[in-house]
């Protein structure tokens, strides 16, 4: 092949490849494409209608121009949206996946229960869910304010929920009250029958859970019994657990 056959070869080849990128630019841009039916999935408390709003998906929009990401953080901004991401169905159907937070515990606050998941999110107020489905949660103190979204102390409800995740669902029930010190950044808890187990960190986890469980076992025989009652169960440092007991009336 000469030199001249090779350039207009060369031109030829470069001509089609243009022509075909430009037709398929123009295809993907075409109305084959437009968004024309959006629906969302995973919802149980949350309005399918709120979503879309948030998202700032419309119809009418090319399926390929969408910026999935901007519109999954807005919304996950809704106070009840843990987590959302966009999901294009070729050619022009668009899902949004959303994983609404749950309830894990109640914070009493000025007369109501405050609803948090396990981040501490706020997601609900003055809820009329049964106190016996889920653990109670105190603060040494709380904002005079709590709006929904707002976090109430997740660094004490990741340990809370850490703890409620290593023991089964009998000693759950033993479990009357979590509470967190942010001053001193440890935790107690309270049991059933009134004893203070004082917890501290998650420190040692496996351990203190393995005493848990022989406090419970230990308060149910003195009761039994009509013998002392436990006061409280310090687990906050490394051996045997220090053991106070009081008087049965």
């Amino acid at each position: 092949m000469t030199t001249a056959s090779r350039r207009r070869f060369f031109f030829k080849t470069s001509l089609f490849v243009l022509l075909l990128v430009l037709c398929l630019y123009l295809f993907l841009h075409s109305s084959f494409f437009q968004v024309n039916k959006i629906y969302v999935t995973g919802i149980d408390k949350v309005q399918s209608s709120d979503i879309i709003h948030m998202s700032g998906i419309v119809k009418g929009v090319n399926i390929f121009l969408l910026d999935e990401t901007e519109a999954a953080r807005a919304v996950r901004l809704h106070h009840l949206v843990r987590e959302a991401s966009i999901v294009r169905h070729l050619p022009r159907t668009i899902e949004i996946k959303v994983a609404e937070r749950t309830v894990w515990g109640l914070v009493p606050f000025k007369g109501s229960l405050i609803c948090v998941d396990r981040e501490g999110i706020c997601i609900d107020k003055d809820s009329e869910l049964s106190m016996v489905s889920y653990p109670i949660v105190t603060f040494n103190r709380l904002p005079t304010y709590i709006n929904l979204g707002q976090a109430v102390y997740p660094r004490g409800i990741t340990r809370m929920t850490a703890i409620w995740d290593s023991i089964s669902a009998e000693q759950r029930k033993e479990i009357s009250e979590f509470h967190y010190n942010d001053k001193t950044d440890e935790l107690t808890l309270y049991t059933t029958f009134g004893t203070e187990i004082r917890w501290g960190d998650n420190s040692r986890l496996a351990e203190k859970v393995n005493f848990l469980e022989q406090t419970f076992k230990l308060e149910r025989d003195m009761y039994s019994k009509g013998k002392d009652t436990l006061e409280y169960v310090d687990l906050r440092f490394k051996g045997q657990p220090v053991i106070k007991t009081g008087v049965a009336y």
